[in-house]
């Protein structure tokens, strides 16, 4: 029997460790001298499953291998709050055999970690956060998980900390001073691990540094009211180019009456990154406008100069939001005609959410605010939402792990329905992607529902399915395909044994189908799956 440990890479076994080094050094600067009772409720859990998959490493048709893969993973859950600090802690050790078919035993590690601390009150602050995952590498040949031998994953481990001042000058002005440190290190292919790596086809670890200044007006100005902001964000790679992201804007806003004021606004714009497109524009903005506001239920502002917008905001009632705002730029970040939406309902049993949005970020920006763990219910069972169907999964619409810069305009569209014993819920996606170092195009549109059915006190059942494709790569340093099709579906049932003791069965179906007569990632995979979840 082999042993196989996933952390081979020294770079991401030391990120591991310096991971719960950070966390420490965290928390012995907080409660250094505190004498403030902390709360802590720590949970451990084990859960082992038995798995079956006839495609274990998710060949194409004529090359298909089944096997038994077992999983037995103790993990923890920390919470913890006292009158200064909160702190919350998901960790699992994900023990597989047999995973991939080569009769080896992997783990892998999994780690979800954030904490506020006050050190000052309502003035001075830390956050921090840390993450451990195993995220595809390319979209060209998705696994959910880590139970395939697909060879298309990496690790990821991501730590940051944010300590920001909040000083009050009497009534005169309110201000927001942040400093953000994060890194990101993964096995993808940086220099130990690829002496061929570039920044086109590989992913470099990265740290992020960013100071973000706001400084608001306070309650002596009544009539006249101001702010000023300035962020500036540098990310350093070890492997590719620098990326730096800057820009300053200032406002002066004047009351005439209750219903309408006018504004002016200057920005200044600064970024630096190798781009093949035209969406870049850095120098002076400025806009001159005026807001009309006839009652609380409705309002426009408009803006003419350089940069011009339109903005609408509607809440005819409590329960419905909408604000839509159409820009025209001429200069910064995303430059020319672009728009922004964001709709919400509420009603007793349905929450309703439409949003479309652009935005320029990179990879190692996105792996940041990935959400490693979901939450969980007493017995262990993720609570479903619309996005995520799993407790532990990779994403299946990230990027291709590459130092791109990108820049994306966003639809996504969701609603959950609750009628006591069934809870049902849908989202919809398209994103449109940009890579400006390539030039490269990028869509990705998909749609994932579930049905959660109680139909007894212990017991209920779920399906799950999804579909997502993928269109337009350009470039075979992105991805093989230009076109990827991939149907997911999941059927289960789940039945709490005792108050501690929750089974489950489930049986799923993937089938990924690529494009353009390339069927080198072509894909079938129907998977068996009996689980028992333990909380002690």
């Amino acid at each position: 029997m082999g042993i196989d440990v996933i952390f081979v890479n020294k770079r991401v076994f030391d990120g591991f460790f310096l991971s719960i080094r950070c966390v420490s050094i965290v928390y012995l600067l907080s409660y250094h001298g505190q004498v403030y009772a902390f709360d802590v409720t720590i949970r451990p859990s084990v859960s082992t499953q038995e798995i079956y998959s006839d495609n274990i490493n998710l060949s194409q048709s004529g090359n298909e291998e089944g096997a038994f893969v077992t999983e037995v993973s103790p993990s923890v859950s920390v919470n913890g709050r006292s009158a200064r600090s909160t702190l919350n802690l998901n960790y699992k050790m994900q023990n597989l055999y047999n995973a991939g078919g080569n009769d080896a035993i992997k783990t892998a590690n999994q780690l979800q970690y954030n904490s506020h601390n006050t050190f000052i009150p309502n003035r001075l602050f830390l956050d921090s956060h840390s993450s451990l995952s195993q995220q595809n590498i390319n979209i060209s040949r998705i696994a959910n998980d880590n139970i395939s031998g697909s060879g298309n994953s990496t690790n990821v481990s991501t730590f940051g900390m944010s300590p920001y001042w909040t000083p009050h000058f009497g009534n005169y002005a309110n201000g927001n001073l942040r400093l953000n440190f994060d890194t990101v290190t993964t096995d993808a292919g940086s220099s130990s691990n690829n002496s061929s790596s570039s920044s086109l086809n590989t992913i470099s670890d990265t740290v992020n540094l960013a100071e973000i200044i706001q400084l608001n007006s306070g309650i002596e100005f009544q009539r006249v009211k101001w702010s000023l902001s300035h962020n500036n964000t540098e990310n350093y790679r070890l492997d590719g180019n620098n990326v730096k992201f800057q820009n300053s804007d200032a406002i002066v806003r004047t009351y005439l009456n209750t219903h309408f004021n006018v504004f002016v606004r200057g920005g200044y714009s600064k970024n630096s990154f190798q781009s093949a497109t035209n969406t870049n524009k850095n120098g002076i903005s400025y806009t001159f406008g005026g807001q009309w506001k006839p009652s609380q239920y409705y309002s426009i502002e408009v803006g003419g100069g350089n940069n011009s917008y339109v903005t609408v905001a509607i809440s005819p009632m409590q329960r419905l939001n909408w604000v839509t705002t159409f820009r025209k730029n001429s200069i910064g970040l995303n430059s020319g005609e672009t728009w922004q939406t964001a709709l919400n309902y509420k009603t007793r049993q349905s929450t309703w959410s439409l949003t479309h949005d652009n935005d320029t970020t990179t990879v190692q920006e996105l792996l940041l605010q990935q959400q490693i763990f979901t939450v969980q219910d007493s017995f262990g069972n993720a609570i479903i939402d619309p996005v995520t169907n799993e407790a532990v999964q990779r994403a299946i619409n990230l990027p291709t792990l590459t130092d791109e810069v990108i820049t994306r305009k966003n639809w996504n569209f969701s609603v959950s329905y609750n009628t006591g014993k069934s809870t049902i819920g849908a989202n919809a996606y398209n994103e449109d992607r940009v890579f400006q170092l390539s030039g490269s195009n990028q869509k990705v549109r998909g749609i994932n529902a579930t049905w959660n059915w109680r139909f007894a006190s212990r017991t209920s059942a779920y399906l799950r399915p999804g579909w997502q494709q993928t269109d337009g790569v350009a470039t075979s340093l992105l991805a093989a395909d230009s076109n990827n099709h991939r149907f997911d579906l999941a059927i289960g049932l789940n039945r709490s044994i005792t108050n501690q003791l929750n089974g489950r069965l489930e049986f799923r179906h993937v089938n990924q189908v690529s494009g353009n007569n390339i069927n080198t990632n072509d894909y079938l995979e129907n998977r068996a799956t009996a689980s028992l979840f333990m909380r002690y």
